[in-house]
């Protein structure tokens, strides 16, 4: 499957949740968008809804960062499709991820990490680039990413390798010219080079973006402008290809969307002067594969990874189980080896703020120091084995079980449990409520021996502890929870209406009816269970019920000698 024919859209932004209520707001004037394909693929709540509005408005690219197209283990097929459901739902005008790979042996390391240029990994690529499109039905743009280290036993300098690969796999190139950049300066080489090497037809994209200068290497953070030296670059990219759709790319220390639209602006001036201008890229259209000088008998990729990954993801109780030695091309005056502690940085700090990012009123209970200390432990234990990071702190409220930090803070465990639960109701996929007029067409002898299925929302946490007020108290006080916490139980209901997850407390005779449905009992059972437990009046478990209809939690009812409703 092969496409050298790529949109020409003009100048775009990603689209950053900072910036949803100014875009939904006005809809400025954008040319496109691009979205980071696991914040929308894996969630039915409000990213997903305001994805499809923008969409309603603009083109959308969506780009990925978790393909790990160049891992030595197989395709995750739970990405595949859910990326395909993403795709048919969004109708992107291109779909793009990373020329790397991001883990091996089942584990997720959540970077981009680099590829020895080598022969064998091509073959490896190619295989794996035509799986991906047959998979999706489309072409995809593959990104050269930013490096920190290189390979001894690489038999070409990048731009080969990433020319290689698109040549043989049909695939297109997004060309980020600010890793470019980066690459250079850290590696050694001519920028100019590398462009001089990429074949015009393959580039369907450019990024440009900022860095960080950590004075003996260059950091790729998206943190800041673009530099005057990667502009040059992105001039230098007009006229070789023409005015190829350019994006602006700023993911941390992210501006306020005037200031985005500054710098997409200023590239949208040097890419209308490179429309109607012919692109000097002609005489290397037709040119011939590379003549690759390779050593067959050098390291195995996958042996490559797995050592890799063992210096980025130490684990405390493991020795090293990769007992040969790679080398590494020294970085800056500095060993390759240790250059390796930029890409185990990253991973825990990643670690880090997928977990904050859930975990926030555990988080302000224990403290910016300890939530830090805490992380890094989690991760020793838990090593991530889902490519989102959404999605890495499941285990956190079973860790605290076992914490320290329990001793002075009993209650964080629950607290962690409630918190999860809400991140789970603000990710799940909805599906349209019971139609009240169904529930008339149930027999009253039927009634009994019915069970109820609710949204998966819909979740249930208990605890001795006040751990709804705590979290409703998350974003009120500074000092949440610092002192001593009388022993008040709580039940709590967690579901979701629309976008919007609503946690409120239940009643005793409430809690063990919809723990009892939610588990599969029929109706009848639960109030049997109900008379028998609760004292005193019959609860009203048809007020309830017309409750939960009214509310959309309950999707369908399933009776024994009747289908589904």
């Amino acid at each position: 499957m092969k496409s050298d024919s790529w949109p020409k859209l003009g100048c775009g932004v990603g689209l950053r949740s900072p910036h949803y209520p100014v875009i939904t707001d006005t809809w400025p004037r954008v040319d496109w968008f691009e979205a980071i394909s696991e914040n929308y693929m894996d969630t039915g709540g409000r990213p997903l809804r305001i994805l499809e509005a923008v969409r309603r408005h603009y083109p959308v690219a969506l780009h990925g960062t978790a393909l790990s197209i160049g891992s030595a283990d197989p395709l995750n097929p739970r990405y595949l499709f859910r990326l395909r459901k993403l795709i048919e739902r969004i109708d992107p005008f291109i779909v793009s991820d990373h020329l790397c790979w991001s883990g091996v042996g089942g584990e997720i390391l959540h970077d981009l990490l680099p590829l020895p240029f080598t022969e064998e990994a091509i073959r490896h690529l190619v295989s794996r680039v035509d799986f991906v499109q047959e998979s999706l039905g489309r072409p995809i743009l593959l990104e050269n990413v930013s490096t920190y280290v290189t390979y001894e036993h690489s038999t070409m300098p990048e731009w080969e390798f990433v020319r290689e690969v698109a040549r043989r796999s049909g695939c297109g190139i997004l060309l980020d010219l600010n890793n470019i950049y980066v690459n250079a300066a850290n590696h050694g080489f001519n920028p100019q080079d590398y462009l001089k090497g990429i074949p015009g037809g393959k580039v369907g994209q450019f990024h440009l973006a900022g860095h960080t200068d950590m004075g003996s290497f260059l950091f790729d953070t998206h943190s800041s402008p673009v530099i005057h030296p990667v502009w040059d670059l992105y001039q230098e990219a007009l006229k070789l290809w023409g005015p190829v759709s350019t994006l602006i790319e700023w993911d941390e220390n992210i501006p306020s969307f005037e200031r985005l639209l500054e710098e997409a602006e200023k590239a949208k001036k040097f890419h209308q002067e490179a429309q109607g201008r012919r692109p000097e890229e002609g005489m290397r259209e037709k040119s011939a594969p590379i003549q690759i000088h390779s050593r067959e008998k050098g390291p195995k990729l996958s042996e490559v990874e797995a050592w890799m990954k063992e210096r980025i993801q130490p684990l405390q109780e493991s020795a090293s189980k990769v007992r040969r030695e790679f080398r590494l091309n020294p970085q800056g005056g500095v060993p390759g080896e240790e250059r390796l502690q930029v890409y185990a940085s990253g991973y825990f700090a990643r670690i880090e703020g997928g977990l904050a990012e859930v975990y926030e009123a555990v988080r302000q209970v224990v403290g910016v120091e300890a939530f830090h200390q805490l992380s890094h432990e989690y991760a020793f234990r838990y090593p991530s084995h889902d490519y989102n990071l959404s999605f890495v702190g499941r285990h956190l409220p079973e860790f605290l079980r076992i914490s320290s930090l329990k001793e002075k803070f009993p209650f964080l465990p629950d607290l962690a449990a409630l918190e999860w639960r809400i991140a789970e109701a603000f990710h799940a996929f909805e599906e349209p409520p019971l139609d009240p007029t169904k529930m008339g067409e149930i027999p009253l002898e039927e009634w009994e021996r019915t069970q109820i299925v609710f949204q998966p929302s819909v979740a249930l946490v208990e605890s001795r502890w006040p751990i709804l007020d705590l979290w409703d108290e998350r974003r009120k006080s500074p000092e949440i929870s610092r002192g001593k916490i009388e022993i008040r139980p709580q039940k709590v209901l967690v579901r979701r209406k629309e976008i919007q997850v609503w946690c409120e407390s239940l009643d005793e005779a409430q809690f063990l009816a919809l723990g009892g449905l939610l588990s599969g009992k029929s109706l009848g059972s639960v109030c049997e269970e109900l008379v028998a437990k609760v004292d005193g009046e019959a609860p009203p478990v048809e007020e309830w019920f017309s409750r939960w209809v009214r509310d959309g939690l309950i999707i369908r009812t399933i009776s024994p000698l009747l289908s589904p409703r």
